[in-house]
Parts: C-alpha cells; sequence; structure tokens
C-alpha cells in the first residue's frame, strides 16, 4: 500500500536545531514534499550571518530540502495548507507562532522547549484542541538510548523507591562556542543572550531536566526554587547559568543549565538516587549508543554492580528517529513518546515558567498556577 506522503513546511530559524530536525525527514523522500519557508522577524536584526545564524540556517534548509519558495511572512506558507510544520523561532514566539497554525488544523513539531511561559503553552494547548491538530515537542535526548533505558530500570525498580533526581547539560560553553568567531556587539544582537527572547540557559538546557525529571520520577512538581546568573555573557542580559529545585509530593530533582562548562568531570545523567542505590546514564556518542547505564547498590563502593549497555536496548524499529515517530502518531494514532507529548510538556513549560519567577521572588513558587487551564 501506498503510504501518504506529507507536504512540509519550515517557520523559523533562529534555532541551528532546524538542521537536526530535517534530518530524519530528508532521509524518507519519498514520504515527504516540502513547500516552503519563512522566517519570524527577530526582536533585534542580527549582524551576524555565519554558522548557526538563521539567515545561515535558512541558507542550509533549502540547499538540503530543495524547496524554492521563501515567504516573507509565514502566513503566506500557511495559505499553501502544509500537513506539517516545523517550527524553530525564537522561544518567546512559540506561544503566537504555534497557535495560529494549529488553529488551522496544521500539525506541528516544535523544538524544545514548548514556551517560554504556563500562558504561552495553555495557548498552544487550547489552539491545538480547537484546531484537532497536534503540537509534537522534540527534544534531542528523546532519541538517546541510554536515556530511555535509564528511565525503564528505574521504573522497573532496580533502586528501590527514588528520592532524588539530578541532570545537568553535557559541557558547552554557550550556543555560538563551536569554532564561530563573533564580536560581543554581534552576540549581543542575538536572540539567545536576550531575556525577552525567551534566551538564556534555564530555557536551553534546564528545560531538558524538567521534562526528564517528570517522566522518570512518575510524579507531578509542586514546586520551584530557581536561580540564575550571568557569569561570562554580559554583552546581552540573559543568564549564563540558572539552576532549578524542583519539589515533588514523594522525591526532588536538582537541575543545572549552564554555558560555562569547560569540562564535567562526570557524567550529566540523569542521575538518580533510590532507597536501594543510585543509577548513572552515561550520555555517549550520536543517539546515546555505545553507553552504559551503571547501578550502584554497595553502600561505599565507586564500582558498580551492574552495568548495562544501551547497545542492547535500541530505540524500536520504525520508531528511532523523529520522523518516524510523527508519521507512525499521525497515521496508527497511537500515543507519542512520553516525553513528546504535548500534555506533559505542559509541565515541563510551567516548571520553567516557576523557575524563572523564583529567581526574581527569591522564594519557592507554585508550578501549576491560575492560568492552568487544561487538565
Amino acid at each position: 500500500m501506498m503510504k501518504k506522503k506529507y507536504r512540509i513546511g519550515l517557520v523559523g530559524f533562529a534555532h541551528m536545531h532546524v538542521l537536526d530536525q530535517i534530518k530524519p525527514f530528508l532521509t524518507m523522500p519519498e514520504r515527504v514534499e516540502w513547500i516552503g519557508a519563512a522566517d519570524v522577524k527577530p526582536m533585534v536584526e542580527s549582524e551576524y550571518f555565519e554558522s548557526s545564524s538563521r539567515s545561515m540556517n535558512l541558507k542550509l534548509c533549502q540547499e538540503q530540502c530543495g524547496f524554492t519558495d521563501v515567504f516573507e511572512d509565514y502566513q503566506q506558507l500557511l495559505e499553501l495548507k502544509p500537513d506539517l510544520v516545523l517550527v524553530n523561532c525564537e522561544n518567546a514566539y512559540h506561544g503566537t507562532v504555534i497557535p495560529e497554525i494549529l488553529m488551522r488544523g496544521i500539525h506541528v513539531i516544535v523544538e524544545k522547549p514548548l514556551a517560554y511561559s504556563t500562558e504561552h503553552a495553555m495557548a498552544i494547548a487550547r489552539a491545538s484542541r480547537i484546531g484537532k491538530a497536534d503540537c509534537i515537542i522534540n527534544w534531542p535526548t528523546t532519541w538517546q538510548a541510554s536515556i530511555r533505558l535509564g528511565q525503564k530500570l528505574v521504573s522497573e525498580g532496580v533502586i528501590g523507591k527514588v528520592y532524588r533526581f539530578q541532570f545537568r547539560n553535557p559541557d558547552s560553553l554557550g550556543p555560538f562556542s563551536y569554532g564561530q568567531v563573533m564580536t560581543d556587539r554581534q552576540l549581543g544582537k542575538e536572540w539567545w543572550h536576550q531575556e525577552a527572547a525567551g534566551g538564556g540557559s534555564m530555557l536551553d538546557y534546564c528545560c531538558y531536566g524538567t521534562i526528564l525529571s517528570n517522566w522518570y520520577l512518575g510524579e507531578k512538581p509542586l514546586g520551584v526554587y530557581g536561580l540564575k546568573a550571568n557569569f561570562n555573557h554580559r554583552f546581552g542580559d540573559a543568564e549564563d547559568y540558572a539552576s532549578l529545585m524542583v519539589r515533588y509530593p514523594e522525591a526532588v530533582s536538582i537541575l543545572e543549565g549552564t554555558w560555562n562548562t569547560v569540562s564535567s568531570g562526570y557524567d550529566s545523567g540523569p542521575i538518580v538516587w533510590g532507597e536501594k542505590g543510585a543509577l548513572i546514564v552515561e550520555n555517549g556518542g550520536d543517539h546515546g549508543i555505545h553507553a552504559n547505564v551503571s547501578v550502584y547498590h554497595d553502600r561505599y563502593s565507586t564500582t558498580p554492580n551492574e552495568v548495562y549497555s544501551s547497545d542492547d536496548y535500541p530505540l524500536p524499529a520504525g520508531r528511532s528517529n523523529l520522523a518516524e515517530e510523527v508519521f507512525h502518531h499521525l497515521e496508527t494514532g497511537e500515543p507519542l513518546h512520553a516525553t513528546m507529548d504535548l500534555n506533559n510538556n505542559l509541565w515541563s513549560a510551567a516548571m520553567l515558567d516557576a523557575g524563572l519567577r523564583s529567581s526574581r521572588s527569591l522564594k519557592m513558587e507554585e508550578v501549576k498556577t491560575s492560568c492552568w487551564t487544561i487538565g
């Protein structure tokens, strides 16, 4: 039987992850028709146009996907009635751009995190319900087999009742620290370093910990202590270090996001502690393959009692990348992976919102606030 061919558009090129988003779709040319693209006007015009810039992201996508139409306004792209739109605009624009697409009955894939605030997340959820279209959140960690294996082992009780979860991003010196040569003026004009645009290390990196801790712990968060600081990137007003301490009914999580780490010195995790021991997840290479999950049961021991290889627990056949997972969901109606599900990501967005509020109030802020209107 001939499988459906999806008409796909691209909106927003602020996030360089768009280049990774398109890769799995490019491996399935018989199932994809790229119909065009449009960027979203930035709050501050860029003065940098090389590697990882929005203009270069657009150029590379156009070369690899082969679309010819690049529209000034994304509304023009939506008039072509795509089946699916990949959204990679600034975090602060998710709450306005995504609802407009969903209300037209067009499915959306958005790069993490879902939204800049709980209010924006709720707007997306309402639009998804009204437009009867899916909003699917892509997390690079979803495609790491070692992280999935770690959650499986925790859920099976290998370390007993869990009381603490920890995660921090791997080594990073910021989004433009991979060979780019930029002045402080150029860096300051990039949205990553602008708080109003949703920049900063909290939304960039602490976000991973929010979705993962909820998934691993299997609980809904209650409150968050948040801290932000700008140590080395003072050409912008967004933080380059952030941490969240999250209170759950029966556990806590400690989440860090930093653009100031030359070398972590140890695995970034997740690391999970329970009544029967500890579990440490290695990040590994591409897709978390060739990575171990180590379990420690003996007191004071630095040698794991059990070591599980992610090579023995591959991602499921036919659902091993973003394109496969999305097509499988749309065609079978089976649930998406838990980390990609919209309702689960509402909690992630609300945790980040609480962390941002806490960084200003200097007290614990509740996760579920009065603007929560879904579920």
